[in-house]
Order: C-alpha cells, then sequence, then structure tokens
C-alpha cells in the first residue's frame, strides 16, 4: 500500500512538472499535428473538397474527446453529454439517432432517472475502452426497450453497477469507464426524446477543485482518442473501397468491439458515382423489426448535413411498394423518386444501412445506373424483386 501511494505522489508530482516547463502542452501539440498524417493516406481521394472535410473531422473529434477526458471526466459526477450531434460526427453517426454519452466507474454505482417520451426505442451499453485504447469500446453491459420495464406514466430508474440489481439494471464490470445511450426517431419532426438523469451513488457534495495531474493526463488521452478514432475509421473506409457500390454485411464481432448496438445488423460499403449516375438500393421486403435505416455519408464516416438535406430515408420515412419492396435512389440530383438521397455535393463516401430488433437478415440489392434511364423509368421497372 506504501509502495502504490509512492507511486501515485512520484506520478502526480512528474505530471504537475510537465504542465509548469510546458512539456505536457508541446507533447500535446506534437502528437496533434502527428494526426494530421491520417487525412493525407494515399487510398484516400485526393481532392481539396474531401481533404478540408478531413482536417475538419480532426477538429470535430478532438471536441468529443476532451468532453470525454477534460470536461466531464470525473465519474463521481457524472454528465450527460451528446459526443455526436448534428455538427460532432463520427463513425458512421446515425441521423435518426440521439446519442448521450457519460464517464463511469465500474467501482462505482449509479441510477438513471428517466420519462420515455415518444422515441421509437432507448439503448443503454456500458463499455470498457475507448477508441484511444487500441482502437475499442468493449461493451460490458446492455439495456434496451425489449427489456426496460417502465411504469404506467412513462417513467422508469435503471440501477447501473458491476453487481446485480433488482428491476431494471444495466450491467458493468470493474474495467467499465462509459456508458452510451442510444435514442433513435422514426420521424424527428413528430417524436419527443426521452428525458434522462443520472447520479453517482455516493456522499460527496460536490466535485473537487481541477487535479493537474489528471488533466495533464487528460491531454494525452485525448490525442490518444483523436489518434486512435480516425486511424480506426480511416481503415475502415479502405476495407469497404473493395465492395464499391454494393452493401454485404458487416461483420458482427467488427461492430461488436468497436461499441455497436448488439440489437442492430450493420451493412457498410463505400460509394462513388458520376456526375450523370445513380445508386439504386432495394431490399427485396422489409423484415419484421424495430427499425432500418439507409444513410450516405462523407468519406470520413461522417453523416453528410441532414439539418438541410435528405441524407436518409428509414422504416417510417420509406415509401413501401405495394408488393412489399423498397426501391431508395441515391444520386446528385433529384430525379423524382419519393425515396431520394442527396449526395448534397460529393461524389464518394461511405453508406451504412441498418437492421435493427429483425427477426431475420434482409440483405440490400445495389446496382448503378445512368440519370437517364431514370427519367424513362427503366431502371425502376427492371427490377430483379
Amino acid at each position: 500500500m506504501a509502495n502504490d501511494a509512492e507511486s501515485r505522489m512520484t506520478d502526480t508530482k512528474r505530471a504537475e512538472a510537465r504542465l509548469m516547463d510546458g512539456s505536457a502542452w508541446d507533447e500535446f501539440c506534437d502528437r496533434l499535428k502527428a494526426v494530421g498524417r491520417h487525412v493525407a493516406r494515399p487510398e484516400i481521394p485526393a481532392d481539396p473538397f474531401t481533404r478540408a472535410e478531413g482536417y475538419r473531422y480532426l477538429t470535430r473529434v478532438l471536441r468529443s474527446a476532451f468532453d470525454i477526458f477534460t470536461e466531464h471526466a470525473d465519474p463521481l459526477f457524472p454528465v450527460l453529454y451528446r459526443p455526436c450531434d448534428e455538427m460532432v460526427k463520427y463513425g458512421g453517426d446515425d441521423p435518426d439517432k440521439y446519442l448521450q454519452k457519460c464517464v463511469v466507474s465500474g467501482a462505482c454505482d449509479y441510477r438513471i432517472r428517466g420519462k420515455r417520451g415518444t422515441i421509437q426505442s432507448l439503448s443503454f451499453l456500458t463499455q470498457g475502452s475507448n477508441f484511444g485504447q487500441g482502437g475499442t469500446m468493449m461493451p460490458t453491459g446492455f439495456l434496451d426497450t425489449d427489456s426496460l420495464r417502465v411504469e404506467p406514466d412513462g417513467t422508469f430508474e435503471i440501477l447501473v453497477s458491476a453487481n446485480p440489481q433488482p428491476g431494471n439494471w444495466l450491467p458493468m464490470t470493474a474495467d467499465s469507464q462509459a456508458l452510451l445511450i442510444r435514442q433513435t426517431f422514426g420521424d424527428r419532426s413528430k417524436e419527443k426524446i426521452a428525458e434522462l438523469s443520472i447520479e453517482c451513488l455516493h456522499d460527496r457534495k460536490t466535485p473537487d477543485p481541477l487535479d493537474p495531474a489528471k488533466f495533464e493526463r487528460g491531454l494525452a488521452a485525448a490525442v490518444g482518442f483523436l489518434d486512435g478514432t480516425v486511424n480506426l475509421f480511416c481503415d475502415w473506409s479502405a476495407r469497404y473501397q473493395q465492395s464499391l457500390n454494393a452493401l454485404p454485411q458487416e461483420d458482427p464481432e467488427i461492430c461488436r468491439r468497436a461499441g455497436g448496438d448488439p440489437a442492430i445488423a450493420y451493412f457498410n460499403s463505400y460509394w462513388a458515382l458520376a456526375p450523370d449516375e445513380a445508386l439504386i438500393v432495394e431490399l427485396s421486403h422489409v423484415p419484421d423489426c424495430r427499425a432500418w435505416s439507409l444513410q450516405v455519408c462523407n468519406y470520413w464516416m461522417e453523416s453528410l448535413d441532414y439539418r438541410y438535406h435528405r441524407t436518409n430515408v428509414n422504416k417510417s420515412t420509406a415509401k413501401v411498394e405495394p408488393d412489399g419492396s423498397v426501391r431508395i435512389v441515391i444520386a446528385h440530383e433529384d430525379p423524382g423518386h419519393p425515396n431520394w438521397i442527396t449526395t448534397a455535393g460529393h461524389a464518394n463516401g461511405t453508406l451504412l444501412f441498418r437492421l435493427t430488433g429483425a427477426k431475420s437478415i434482409v440483405e440490400p440489392k445495389t446496382r448503378v445506373v445512368r440519370i437517364r434511364e431514370l427519367a424513362g423509368k427503366r431502371a425502376l421497372a427492371d427490377s430483379p424483386f
């Protein structure tokens, strides 16, 4: 015990010294500069638009990293914040999701209080690692709409702990370090998100002042998270180029290790279209499922600007054909199809289809056609279904 205390004291003094002489900040800046190498990888399209989005992407992910490791880093006083939103995007963020996250510790117990609202679904996932620690967000516990018990007035409570609890229990392990909440819309204009709060079950009244040693570690962790996140998803985008304009199902284990929702089957790909081309995505039928959606992203796996453009369709917004099939058209300009998704000025990027809580898996079929074929309605009439 004495050796542990001495070691912590030594680490604290070393961190304080690095802040005082500026080496902690210099190292942060040097590592941040080095992360820029990802934006210039040889397989990435080398045009000013993609390059500018790449550097903007770095600033966005770093902003989210500071929330995790400096601004809201105290697990005794957890704060629900949005790791991805309309401006901060990474990892194929979903336009149909309202994401919330907070730092937790597997050594503590927590209580979540909520009111269900009218949101389509809710899921809660505890995680034992982050992208700065080997490129994973390993799950340590999961609870979602299918198992959440809600009172008649729409309220609920969830206990979050490493030890089993009665009622709604969200498991953790000793390694748990974060909680991720996914709220899924069907139609954003009509649904109300759940109202949520979280508290750590301890008797401290106020947080401690800023700890210099913790801040020094937070700087290093933030840039490490940035490096790990950008490297991981650049690797994914490079891999997706092998299935150009197709939509194969992603390996569920890869998704699990990256913090994916275990109730979702993910289909990922890379798309590229000439100005006169369109990509048609077809489902032979919609399986029995809680939700499904298709979205277009840029090269960096950021959702396109869904505030001003229609960049995805889902179970609630898509037009279904009389025979139960669904056809979605991705094109630079509106061809007059009810399920048109815009590319929002992009010539290429990534593509993501999700099936949530599906009783069976239906793999989308894809084909590239000329826009003039759509105008004559030949491409849509000539369907394999």
